[in-house]
């Protein structure tokens, strides 16, 4: 598979100093993104801002690391780590018309919130702006952020992307990547899943984040299933 390297950062342009420091603060490489990624590199990086697409391009280097481990495919899984957030940034107004536009369910107070409303965006973004077909994908990205029923494709691949979503080397998540990391790749999914909500729950509320009930609802499953057992339970029955 041939690969470019993208840089971390431009070398001028506005917040690159800022951006910068954060950058070596956390010790970050030089991506190498498949060149069959370019289209999709190259929309990105100029319609988020550098911080934002950073993240993306460690969210696609954790998912092509658990492609192997958890069977997906390996353009599909870093595909769709690169475009989790397509929609991260746009406007509010913007959110919103697309998601009356799909028919996106806005009963809750927190259905309105960009932290929640950008997964379904994005998945929007990705397919209609980028051209992006391939459901597995699409589904991974517009419930990355805990929006949607039903039982998903494939629940492997949307709780790899949340999670890679959360350690990506651009993280200083320490505690949580100690308590999640080691199970993610010991192909342990439901337990690194059940570890990832007990730590990002209380994450939210002590720094004033919203949160959405479906997410307490997901925490209250998990914790039944994982909470003091031992008992493996197979991927496709981890509630989404």
């Amino acid at each position: 598979m041939e690969y470019a390297s993208i840089p971390l950062l431009p070398e001028s342009g506005e917040g690159g100093g800022g951006i910068r420091a954060r950058v070596r603060a956390f010790s970050l490489v030089l991506y190498n993104v498949p060149m069959n990624m370019e289209p999709y590199t190259t929309f990105l990086s100029q319609r988020l801002t550098p911080a934002r697409y950073q993240h993306s391009l460690g969210v696609m280097q954790v998912m092509e690391a658990l492609a192997p481990l958890y069977g997906l495919d390996p353009d599909s899984a870093p595909l769709a780590g690169l475009a989790h957030d397509a929609a991260k940034e746009l406007p509010l107004e913007q959110m919103l018309a697309i998601a009356q536009e799909i028919r996106t369910p806005l009963d809750h107070p927190s259905d309105r919130e960009p932290l929640f409303l950008h997964g379904p965006c994005s998945a929007y973004v990705a397919r209609f702006e980028m051209g992006i077909e391939d459901p597995l994908v699409l589904e991974a990205i517009a419930r990355h952020t805990y929006l949607g029923d039903g039982r998903p494709r494939s629940t492997a691949f949307c709780w790899c992307l949340r999670l890679a979503d959360m350690l990506e080397p651009g993280r200083d998540w320490h505690v949580l990547r100690q308590r999640v990391q080691p199970l993610v790749f010991d192909r342990r999914l439901g337990e690194a899943a059940h570890e990832m909500m007990e730590w990002l729950l209380p994450f939210l509320v002590e720094h004033g984040i919203p949160t959405h009930p479906a997410q307490y609802e997901l925490q209250r499953k998990l914790t039944l299933l994982f909470a003091g057992k031992t008992t493996p339970i197979p991927d496709d029955q981890i509630p989404v």
